[in-house]
């Protein structure tokens, strides 16, 4: 019987993940899945664990050579037989009942190219928390929030396999932001689900790259028509570093000029309240003068209290 959704799963020497990232997908209760593991010439002992699994459902694709993720990625979609695929990292697990909800809702709605959930990150000291996300399902385009520098990760997306093959799959020139690369060329101006239930447990991951070369090179296309919603994605981040840095009056005039080069994304479910809470958060801190940095100091300590900072593996919570 033809599975009704693959789920993709590129892996490299990370056997001990993987095993939960398999077994998060073999809790799936429905509906009908194959799995397609692309193990990417792991030396780990990867190989021997995969043979030994004894499920018909599960598939291993084993490369010799190593390839990037992008690359990895594509392998694993030619071997897809269903008509929806869904792309998890190692590191990741799918939340209960993910791949049923997400189903359900691209089922329902003939028009979505892709349902996509919510998440929650994790750590290896048990906080965990939810990312902001819509609480009500809603069916519309997010080509704006995505422009507009919305992070989703692939493991939160259920979608249609002929859209990411009409697409031409994953960009394997690039090894970051390409999953941004693949939402703007797959799902593109066309409208998606969005699921309110958490769909995805993201492992917190050590450091990473600076992509904002890629990022904008992505974006480049479409600074004729969509201009002031990129623009609005590079105030977005000056606000982000304003913030981190602690400098709160910088923060809200990023996050107030954000707004004004792109008032739609004052109504966006995704934009919108992050844009309010962040706005109120960064001006109430520099309201409060010298008192600011101590404010959001105590405030995540009570976080930590309450296990919900998850961080950067080997990061202390304390503090933070």
């Amino acid at each position: 019987m033809t599975p009704e959704v693959t789920v993709v799963l590129p892996t490299r020497d990370r056997a001990d993940l993987l095993r939960e990232a398999v077994a998060s997908v073999l809790s799936q209760p429905s509906p009908s899945w194959e799995l397609v593991v692309v193990d990417d010439a792991s030396s780990d002992g990867t190989a021997a664990w995969l043979s030994s699994l004894d499920d018909g459902r599960i598939r291993n694709v084993r490369l010799d050579v190593h390839v990037d993720r992008s690359a990895a990625r594509n392998r694993g979609l030619a071997e897809a037989a269903a008509p929806a695929v869904l792309f998890l990292d190692d590191d990741d697990r799918l939340a209960g009942g993910a791949l049923d909800r997400l189903w359900r809702a691209l089922g329902e709605t003939p028009s979505a190219v892709a349902a996509i959930g919510a998440k929650r990150a994790f750590d290896g000291t048990g906080h965990r928390k939810r990312i902001p996300h819509p609480r009500v399902r809603l069916v519309r385009p997010v080509w704006g929030d995505v422009l507009a520098g919305w992070m989703f990760v692939s493991g939160q997306v259920l979608l249609r396999a002929e859209a990411v093959l009409a697409a031409g799959g994953w960009d394997e020139k690039l090894a970051v932001a390409e999953d941004q690369d693949l939402w703007l060329r797959a799902i593109g101006r066309d409208p998606v689900v969005l699921v309110p239930s958490v769909v995805l447990e993201q492992r917190t991951r050590a450091g990473g790259v600076d992509a904002s070369f890629e990022e904008e090179e992505i974006r480049r296309p479409f600074a004729a028509t969509d201009g002031p919603l990129i623009d609005a994605r590079r105030h977005l981040k000056r606000a982000g570093r304003a913030f981190d840095d602690e400098r709160f009056a910088d923060a809200t005039k990023e996050l107030v000029t954000a707004a004004r080069r792109a008032p739609p994304l004052l109504t966006s479910p995704v934009w919108g309240p992050q844009l309010a809470l962040s706005t109120a958060k960064a001006a109430a801190a520099a309201a409060l003068g010298p008192a600011g940095p101590a404010a959001r100091h105590a405030i995540k300590r009570i976080r930590t209290r309450l296990r919900r900072n998850p961080t950067e593996p080997g990061v202390p919570t304390t503090g933070r």
